[in-house]
């Protein structure tokens, strides 16, 4: 990986910034009783201050589906980038709930296209045999945003001035949304979005830069005769886009009614539902309620707060090692196993210390540690295993539709989890969180069953593992282009018995160089 290369990952990575400042605000800022009282919040209401952010990250996630096949992975940022100013600036400024939420909703809005959009651009961008680390950056910049407004949370707490603390804490949204859009300018769109654009020349410059200075030498390929990789890789992608481009359908119609893109959609759906019914938001956002319903008061609720944050990050590191070399699915049944034993500890302290009438020190300080052996089961994999699996089980085709579809899925069942919580843990307590022990052992049969592995497998070959046809194999890409033509038409003939008996089928250009 060239120097390039390494920028243009840490820069998409840090699209994860938006939703983990943004989260660890949530976090904090309702423990501050100047925040609370000045927008006079109840139990009944604060829901909605998370409620219509996620509400505005669903929005904005959708819309993926069409922005990012129309304008192009970099332009997209740049727009969401522009949104999320808007919306920071009506929060910062908000003199009444109602003016707030309207900013909650347009900051959701921009978070959503980005935060959904990331992991895709990043997939593309990436070396095969890197994806897991590469998520695994994603969630770890996600997790330094998140450990950071929190650190920051309890330091803003100390301000004087009343409004002062919070609307700096509102405020500081501006800095990364400015920051992101200007590093825009630096990198490079992705090169199978040109492709599918038929921008192909532009694609083959992109390649050539990002795989300069690869660890195999020019001398090296030259011995064995073999092509530039950076050259074998665009074959490869240029061969698999135009043979799924020969389908009629395009968008949701092609996900749903093709039974092999229907089944990747169902799965990128079904992890992010249950993923929000781990209880992370639930947990996550409202642990500062969590840690005085068992007997914490004073600065400490926002003390753990940072320590809950800076636990996650320390989690997602060790992660970039493991996901690539054991393998999605060990680091997955690793993590979910976890999350079950200490869901299970948690509703059980937490039971017995309400009925010791929360006199128990003892019980309660059990069921904190067990939610912090929680985080370290989620931390380990869960937030990378999305950022990760999700864009790589897609094809080119669908990549953007189906993103835009799980975080819908995802963002629709957190605002269902942030809105009922609080008054859950109100009124029934710890009974709330069977329904998520429930959630989690499903969870674990269904990724038993339905889930392949994909880890070091090409992004275009990934197709092979649902029973679609991969046209050129990465060590094949060297072929002469009426070779690959020839393999492209063999293929749709496979996926269509009939379809290409009077077609011609031609790929614009593939450029083979010697």
């Amino acid at each position: 990986m060239n120097s390039y290369q390494l920028w243009c990952l840490l820069y998409c990575s840090c699209g994860a910034l938006f939703y983990g400042y943004d989260s660890g605000l949530t976090t904090s800022i309702i423990a501050y009783p100047e925040f609370t009282g000045y927008f006079k919040f109840k139990s009944s209401t604060l829901g909605a201050l998370g409620s219509v952010y996620y509400a505005g990250i669903a929005i904005g996630a959708a819309t993926i589906a069409y922005l990012a096949d129309k304008f192009g992975r970099r332009r997209v940022v740049q727009i969401s980038c522009a949104i999320s100013v808007i919306g920071a600036a009506l929060q910062t400024a908000a003199v009444n709930l109602p003016m707030l939420l309207v900013g909650r909703v347009i900051g959701g809005i921009a978070c959503g296209i980005i935060w959904s959009l990331c992991p895709m651009y990043l997939s593309e961008l990436s070396p095969p045999h890197l994806r897991g680390t590469v998520g695994c950056l994603y969630s770890i910049t996600l997790n330094v945003g998140y450990a950071g407004s929190e650190w920051m949370g309890l330091g803003f707490s100390y301000l004087h001035g009343g409004q002062v603390k919070w609307r700096i804490f509102l405020g500081l949204q501006i800095v990364c949304a400015v920051l992101m859009c200007l590093g825009s300018f630096t990198v490079c769109e992705s090169p199978r979005w040109l492709i599918a654009q038929k921008r192909d020349d532009e694609a083959l410059r992109v390649l050539e830069r990002l795989h300069q200075g690869k660890q195999q030498s020019l001398e090296d390929e030259r011995e064995h005769n073999r092509i530039p990789f950076y050259r074998r890789e665009f074959n490869q992608i240029q061969a698999q886009i135009r043979f799924e481009q020969e389908s009629p359908q395009v968008g949701i119609v092609a996900a749903m009614e093709r039974p092999s893109y229907r089944k990747r959609i169902y799965l990128i759906v079904f992890f992010f539902v249950f993923q929000q019914l781990t209880a992370v938001n639930g947990l996550q956002n409202y642990q500062v309620i969590l840690y005085r319903t068992l007997g914490l008061g004073g600065k400490m609720p926002l003390i753990l707060v940072g320590v809950w944050g800076t636990t996650s990050l320390i989690m997602a590191i060790p992660c970039m090692y493991f996901l690539d070399r054991w393998g999605r699915r060990p680091n997955f049944f690793i993590s979910m196993s976890i999350i079950l034993v200490s869901t299970t500890m948690l509703i059980v302290f937490w039971a017995r210390y309400e009925k010791g009438h929360n006199t128990n020190h003892a019980l309660g300080s059990l069921a904190l540690w067990s939610m912090f052996m929680w985080l370290v089961g989620y931390g380990w994999v869960m937030n990378a295993f999305g950022y990760t699996y999700t864009p790589e089980i897609l094809p080119m085709e669908i990549r953007a539709t189906g993103m835009a579809l799980g975080y819908a899925a995802k963002t629709v069942t957190t605002i269902w989890v942030v809105q009922v919580t609080p008054v859950a843990i109100r009124n029934i307590s710890w009974r709330f969180f069977i329904i998520f022990l429930i959630c989690d052992a499903f969870f674990l049969v269904v990724f038993y069953i339905f889930f392949p592995e994909t880890a070091n497998i090409p992004l275009e070959e990934v197709a092979a593992l649902f029973g679609d046809n991969v046209v050129v194999k990465l060590d094949d890409a060297e072929k002469v282009p009426g070779q690959i033509e020839n393999e492209i038409e063999c293929a749709n003939h496979n996926e269509n018995p009939g379809a290409t008996q009077h077609k011609s089928i031609v790929v614009d250009h593939v450029e083979v160089l010697k």
